[in-house]
């Protein structure tokens, strides 16, 4: 019995001691909050409105910003201006520089100029055209200005995480010929290769959606596959307006089990690289050579533009089998789909075969 009511007295006794703690608990948080509201709520200008000039060196973090406003005067509080900055979005986000701020400034709008009224750093522009090679990509950068040969090679071997580059096959010599979109780019005067390369694949991954990414899969194809066939496309027409009827050409052989017989394929694999091929050339041993070899080359021989992908997933429906150069100057080519007027369109156009 004794032991029942001492047992029941400790109880109480720690129930009390809990809610005792509790209670100071919950009145020193009370003190600290009611210290940060009364300096996030009181006036950090004394009543006095005045222009505050401050500097915030390049690379300076959210906190160490809070601390350069809090000492000019600007905010009460560098934790309630760290936590505003997470909650709008803009954390990390706010540019270096000289600023001036008026004292009446509320803290939204402190944050809106340190996001958009920094130093305005200088820009520049390089392009890449359609049709490289990646050595060729690499020499066109370096030519420019942007970044060495030798650091774009190197800062391509990093991961990068796009989608896009999951499909090249681990084994590959040149891994990312092909996955360099042409276009022309705007990057910051002192961006890093890894920032040039960034902006190059973010232009490619907003190519490839989802839509586009299960397109090539219910053609039947990986992405590497599609920019496969997009370079080849890009190499054998010039005029844009034809690159869906030879896509639908390459697709309309490769249905057939015919080998593709794209010039283009042997041009790419010519230690010397000339204007016309020969006989000979169609024989030369490679896993490009779309001559000897059943199917798609062994990956992309140059660097497709946006059109000739989006050719390489949307082919024009046709039954076209052939094409030939027309002789005429226009750049344009003659589609057919059986060999005796390929045989005679050729005739048609010597001049093409026999200037």
């Amino acid at each position: 019995m004794l032991n029942k009511i001492l047992g029941e007295i400790i109880s109480i006794l720690l129930k009390l001691i809990f809610v005792a703690l509790a209670v100071l608990v919950i009145m020193e948080a009370s003190k600290w909050a009611y210290k940060e509201g009364y300096n996030i709520l009181s006036s950090s200008n004394n009543g006095e409105i005045r222009n505050v000039s401050i500097s915030i060196p390049k690379g300076s973090n959210t906190e160490q910003i809070a601390n350069i406003l809090h000492d000019a005067g600007l905010v009460n509080s560098t934790l309630y201006f760290r936590v505003m900055s997470k909650l709008n979005g803009v954390e990390n986000k706010y540019q270096y520089g000289d600023y001036t701020f008026s004292t009446s400034y509320s803290q939204d709008e402190i944050m809106k100029k340190l996001t958009t009224e920094g130093a305005r750093k200088e820009v520049k522009q390089f392009t890449l055209v359609e049709g490289l090679t990646l050595e060729q990509t690499a020499a066109s950068l370096a030519k420019q200005g942007i970044c060495s040969k030798s650091d774009f090679y190197e800062t391509l071997d990093k991961k990068w995480g796009y989608r896009f580059l999951d499909s090249i096959p681990k084994d590959r010599k040149i891994k990312f010929q092909g996955y360099i979109l042409p276009d022309t780019y705007e990057v910051y005067a002192d961006a890093s290769p890894e920032q040039v390369i960034g902006v190059i694949f973010n232009e490619m991954d907003k190519i490839w959606t989802d839509e586009n990414i299960k397109k090539a899969e219910s053609m039947g194809y990986t992405i590497d596959e599609i920019i496969t066939v997009a370079s080849i496309i890009e190499k054998e027409v010039v005029e844009k307006e034809e690159q869906p009827l030879v896509s639908s050409v390459i697709y309309n052989r490769l249905d057939k089990n015919m080998p593709l017989q794209m010039c283009s394929t042997i041009m790419y694999v010519l230690e010397v690289p000339r204007d016309r091929l020969f006989f000979e050339d169609l024989e030369k041993e490679s896993p490009y050579n779309t001559y000897k070899n059943i199917g798609l080359p062994v990956g992309p021989i140059c660097s497709p533009g946006k059109a000739a992908i989006l050719a390489a997933l949307e082919p024009e429906k046709t039954d076209y089998l052939f094409f030939v150069l027309k002789d005429d100057g226009s750049r344009t080519h003659n589609f057919n789909s059986n060999l005796e007027q390929h045989n005679a369109d050729k005739k048609k156009y010597k001049k093409t075969f026999n200037p």
